[in-house]
């Protein structure tokens, strides 16, 4: 049996990561997908089970900037950051999960045990002991700035286009109604399930990533997905989505922090994060969170075509200390880690400063060890080359791609179809329809010998799959505003 090719051989070879994905799977990678969805499908059918609570809706926390909306989309009751304290999280009680930030966010350690912001503080002139702080800190006062100024910065992209163009029209028309006849407080298991495995076109495709991402280990991958799913809801996800970018912080958005721009060698979107605007005191890390959220879930729409990787490139040219934001950091690792598993294809980091080799060292330890393979250093265009063609790389990062980044706002009817309550009734019963007949299909598959599931059960299972995804397409417009990357064609 051949090695499997490196990560760079992939790339070398534009040979797309197949192993343990559909179409690629052994005979016993195949019986753990069918154990998976076995206790999926009896989870399905508990009577007993409790629905999943939503946390923070929206409009309970319409803070985009101050800091009593800190608590929104925290990451830290439910999943910490390091392999030891995710492994606590997992077998913590339901109350333990629903205490309040600051009695669950447990100081860091270091692999010696060492606190994280000791660490921190020693590494030497104070240049990162501030960092120890996970929060954001308040916007400047600058004399220079006067109160509308400071106000417009703070605005949230509807109130941006409401002031600029003097409409009072919402940008989503109509309040946000869950999926499925859901009560705005809790989802079902179900329903989450099916809102998110809908994201790449085939469930099988994001079942299959808790599986690759706990080594085939099916009750440890079914516990990971549950909590995914607790957390989605905990979250309103499916809120953040339906109101789009009309409620994200507009300075962010307009600042290009991170945007979509090229595809690499293996065809996967290329997501670029600019680290040199990124400034924490700008913003509060209730708004980064839900940028993050919102960016990840529509990368998904991007990545449709190649099982819902992407690419990430972080540009840290121009870095200095006030670009550092550890929050940031955390952020983003906890959701690539413990969320969204399987979801990186590869993360180049594109770099020459000692500032962030500091930094690095202080990071590296606490990145879940499959995260950490898929990291590059770059230290300049030639160690982007391999992975991205220099013609589809961007000038700023030394390709030949003339491309500037220019955020396109909202256009004030974009959403109008989500008025039809009654068109969203017709392709929301259809798309219900459309998941029983799979939930049927696949329940046929699961009784079958293992040696006839190619067959008709397989076929069977196939169409209803197609299925899905058509009558998901419909109701898309109806439960998501249409974003960036609709305006610009991408999608």
């Amino acid at each position: 049996m051949e090695a499997p090719l490196s990560l760079l051989e992939h790339y070398k070879s534009k040979q797309p990561v197949t192993c343990g994905h559909v179409g690629a799977l052994t005979k016993e990678e195949t019986d753990k997908l069918r154990q998976l969805w076995q206790l999926v499908i009896d989870e399905f059918d508990r009577t007993d089970c409790e629905p999943l609570r939503v946390l923070f809706r929206l409009s309970d926390s319409d803070a985009l900037y101050e800091d009593d909306g800190l608590t929104s989309l925290s990451f830290e009751p439910l999943v910490p950051l390091s392999s030891k304290d995710r492994a606590q999280s997992e077998s913590a009680t339901p109350e333990s999960e629903l205490q309040s930030e600051s009695a669950m966010q447990s100081e860091s350690t270091t692999p010696n045990g060492t606190p994280l912001s000791n660490k921190i503080a020693r590494a030497g002139s104070g240049l990162l002991g501030w960092m120890s702080s996970g929060r954001s800190t308040p916007a400047s006062t600058s004399p220079d700035e006067d109160a509308a100024a400071q106000q417009r910065r703070r605005e949230s992209v509807q109130d941006h286009v409401q002031r600029t163009q003097h409409h009072t029209t919402p940008l989503v028309p109509v309040p946000f109604v869950p999926l499925f006849k859901q009560p705005e407080q809790t989802r079902t298991f179900r329903s989450a399930f099916w809102q998110a495995a809908t994201q790449t076109r085939n469930a099988d495709s994001w079942v299959l990533r808790f599986l690759r991402a706990r080594k085939w280990d099916v009750c440890a991958a079914f516990a990971m997905l549950r909590k995914a799913l607790e957390w989605r809801a905990g979250q309103a996800l499916d809120e953040i989505m339906f109101y789009g970018e009309s409620q994200l912080h507009m300075h962010t958005m307009k600042s290009g922090l991170a945007f979509a721009c090229t595809r690499d060698r293996l065809n996967n979107p290329v997501f670029v994060i600019r680290v040199r605007v990124n400034m924490a005191r700008e913003r509060s890390i209730a708004a980064i969170k839900r940028f993050l959220c919102w960016q990840i879930e529509t990368s998904q729409l991007l990545a449709s075509g190649v099982d819902g990787r992407v690419t990430l490139v972080f540009d840290m040219s121009g870095f200095t200390r006030d670009n550092i934001d550890l929050q940031l950091v955390r952020t983003l690792i906890t959701l690539l880690t413990n969320y969204y598993p399987e979801t990186l294809g590869v993360m180049l980091i594109y770099v020459n400063s000692l500032l962030f080799s500091g930094l690095w060292a202080l990071i590296a330890p606490f990145i879940d060890p499959n995260v950490k393979a898929k990291i590059i250093l770059a230290r300049n265009a030639s160690g982007l080359v391999p992975f991205i063609d220099r013609k589809c790389l961007p000038v700023e990062l030394g390709g030949s791609k003339a491309f500037k980044y220019e955020y396109v706002v909202p256009e004030i009817n974009e959403n109008s179809c989500m008025s039809d309550v009654k068109a969203r009734g017709v392709v929301e019963r259809t798309f219900g329809d459309a998941v029983d007949a799979y939930e049927r299909a696949t329940r046929t598959w699961l009784t079958s010998k293992s040696d006839d599931v190619s067959v008709d059960a397989g076929h069977e299972r196939d169409s209803a799959r197609e299925a899905v995804c058509k009558a998901f397409d419909a109701l898309d417009p109806y439960v998501r505003a249409r974003t960036l990357y609709h305006r610009l064609e991408s999608i």
